[in-house]
C-alpha cells in the first residue's frame, strides 16, 4: 500500500515524490516548480503528460495528497498512512508501519479510539475543578453585584435619615450633619470602589477560567485523532491553569449603617443635650434575619411574613429571626431591659464575636430561652438545663459584667433571680434577641430595651419543639 501511494504522489517530470504538488483539471498532479519550468520551457500551459491546455494563470493547490483527499485526519508524514494507533510511552500518534517499526516495538500502544477514550476520560476529570471553580466564581460575582447594588439602597436610604435627623437639630448644626454625610460618602466609595476591585477581579477570573475551560471542551469535541494530537498540549493547558482560591463576600463589605445612625443624637449631646436621648444598644441592620425590619433609628424591630431580598453577607443570621447589637462588649458592666408581656417564645443573651452566624449558632450563644411554657437556660456548655421562674416575667433584665464572667437574667418588676451563668469570656459580645413568628417592636432608651407584641404563633421556630 505504501509503494502504491508512493507511486501516486510522484512527479511525472522529476520523477521524484512531488514537492508543493499541485493537480490540473486534466488530474494529473506535478511539483509546483517542476510544472512551472516546464511551461516555461515550452512556453504554453499544457500538461506535461497529455498535453492538455490549462488556465492562464498557475493553478491552486488542489490537494495535498490523495490520502489526505480522503480523510480530514492529520496522515503520517513519513508513511502517507492514516494514524491508527497511539503509543501511550511516547505520547505519540502512529501508522500501522511506524507501530511496526522498532522503535515502537516494546511500548504500550492502542488503538486511536481506545486511546482518545482514555485520554478524554483524564481529561474530563482535569477539568471538572475548573468546572467548578467558574460556577462558583460566577455565584459569588452574583452575590458582589447584589451587595454593590444594596450599598446603593443602604446609602440613599442611610442619607434620608441622617437629613431627617438633622432637621430636628436645626441650622447650627449643618456643619454635624455635613461631616457625617462626607464620611458616609467617603465610605460608601471606599466599599464601592473595593466591591467593583472585587467584581472585576473576579471577572478576569471567570475569563481565564472560561477561555480555557471553552479551549478544552471544544477539544474534547474534536474526533479521535485531533484530539489525541493535541492532548498532551491541552492536559498541560488544563493542569498549568492557576486555579484561585475559592471566591467570597468579603466581610464588611455593607456600609456600616449603625456608626452612621448609632447614638446620633448622643454624638451632638455638648451641643443640644437637652433635645437628645442616648441609646445603649442600636441593632445592626447587617446582622439582622431577612423577615425582620428595623426602624429608621434602628432601636426597633418587626417580623415581617415575606423574607426581604437582601445580601447575604458574613455578618447576616440566616437560620433564625434574630439581629445583634451594632456594639460588642469586651470589657466592663452593662444592663438592658426586655418586656417581654406574655409572648410565649423568645430568646435572650449574648453572641459571641468569632461565631459564625450562619445555620445553627447556639454553639456561641448564653441565652434564656422561654418556649413551650418553660425557660430554660442553654450555652456552649450546657445543651439545656430547666429554670423554674415563681411568676412569668413582664420584662426580663439582662445584666453582663464581662470581666467577672457573669451574665445574669432577672425580673425586672420583683428582682427576682432568674439564673446567672458563671464563666471566663475571652471574646467579644453582642446583644442577642430572637424572636418567633409575631409582630415585636423593640424601643430602645434610657438603658433599655423594651419588647412587646401580640403573639401569633404557629410553629416555634425558637426550639424547633
Amino acid at each position: 500500500m505504501a509503494s502504491r501511494s508512493v507511486e501516486n504522489l510522484s512527479c511525472p517530470v522529476c520523477q521524484n515524490i512531488s514537492k508543493d504538488p499541485f493537480r490540473l483539471s486534466c488530474n494529473h498532479s506535478f511539483c509546483k516548480d517542476c510544472l512551472r519550468s516546464y511551461w516555461a520551457e515550452k512556453n504554453d500551459r499544457v500538461c506535461p503528460v497529455c498535453n492538455r491546455k490549462s488556465s492562464k494563470d498557475l493553478p491552486t493547490v488542489h490537494f495535498l495528497s490523495e490520502k489526505s483527499q480522503q480523510s480530514k485526519d492529520p496522515i503520517c508524514n513519513l508513511h502517507s498512512e492514516k494514524f491508527s494507533f497511539f503509543c501511550e510511552d511516547d505520547q505519540q500518534l502512529l501508522c500501522s508501519v511506524c507501530r511496526d517499526a522498532g522503535t515502537h516495538q516494546d511500548h504500550t500502544v492502542k488503538a486511536t479510539a481506545e486511546a482518545a477514550q482514555e485520554h478524554k476520560k483524564t481529561l474530563k476529570t482535569s477539568l471538572k475543578p475548573l468546572q467548578t471553580k467558574l460556577r462558583l466564581v460566577h455565584q459569588v460575582k452574583g452575590s458582589c453585584h447584589q451587595t454593590a447594588e444594596h450599598i446603593k439602597v443602604q446609602t440613599e436610604d442611610t442619607v434620608r435619615r441622617i437629613k431627617e435627623e438633622f432637621r430636628r437639630l436645626h441650622q447650627f448644626l449643618e456643619e454635624e450633619e455635613e461631616l457625617r454625610l462626607a464620611s458616609l460618602r467617603e465610605e460608601e466609595e471606599q466599599k464601592s470602589r473595593r466591591m467593583e476591585q472585587q467584581i472585576e477581579a473576579l471577572s478576569k477570573e471567570i475569563s481565564a477560567l472560561s477561555e480555557t475551560v471553552r479551549a478544552t471542551e471544544k477539544q474534547l469535541r474534536a474526533p479521535d485523532v485531533s484530539f489525541l494530537d493535541s492532548f498532551k498540549a491541552a492536559a498541560e493547558r488544563v493542569q498549568q491553569q492557576h486555579l484561585p482560591d475559592d471566591p467570597q463576600l468579603p466581610c464588611e463589605a455593607l456600609i456600616d449603617v449603625a456608626k452612621h445612625l448609632g447614638n446620633l443624637s448622643f454624638n451632638v449631646w455638648t451641643q443640644m443635650k437637652e433635645m437628645v436621648s442616648y441609646s445603649p444598644v442600636i441593632l445592626d441592620p447587617n446582622t439582622a434575619h431577612p423577615n425582620l425590619v428595623l426602624t429608621e433609628d434602628l432601636t426597633g424591630l418587626r417580623k415581617v411574613g415575606e423574607k426581604q431580598e437582601l445580601p447575604d453577607n458574613p455578618e447576616r443570621i440566616d437560620q433564625f429571626f434574630s439581629v445583634v447589637g451594632s456594639e460588642s462588649f469586651d470589657s466592663g458592666s452593662h444592663s438592658w431591659e426586655v418586656e417581654v408581656g406574655d409572648n410565649s417564645a423568645f430568646v435572650l443573651g449574648v453572641l459571641t464575636d468569632s461565631n459564625q452566624r450562619k445555620g445553627v449558632i447556639w454553639s456561641a450563644l448564653w441565652r434564656l430561652m422561654f418556649c413551650g411554657g418553660e425557660y430554660k437556660t442553654l450555652s456552649p456548655l450546657d445543651t439545656g438545663s430547666d429554670v423554674k421562674v415563681t411568676t412569668n416575667p413582664e420584662k426580663i433584665r439582662v445584666e453582663l459584667d464581662w470581666d467577672e464572667g457573669r451574665l445574669s437574667f432577672f425580673n425586672s418588676d420583683t428582682n427576682e433571680h432568674i439564673h446567672t451563668f458563671k464563666t471566663t469570656f475571652k471574646d467579644k459580645l453582642f446583644p442577642y434577641i430572637s424572636i418567633t413568628s409575631l409582630q415585636f417592636r423593640v424601643i430602645v432608651s434610657a438603658s433599655f430595651i423594651f419588647i412587646f407584641g401580640f403573639i401569633s404563633v404557629e410553629g416555634c421556630v425558637i426550639c424547633d419543639c
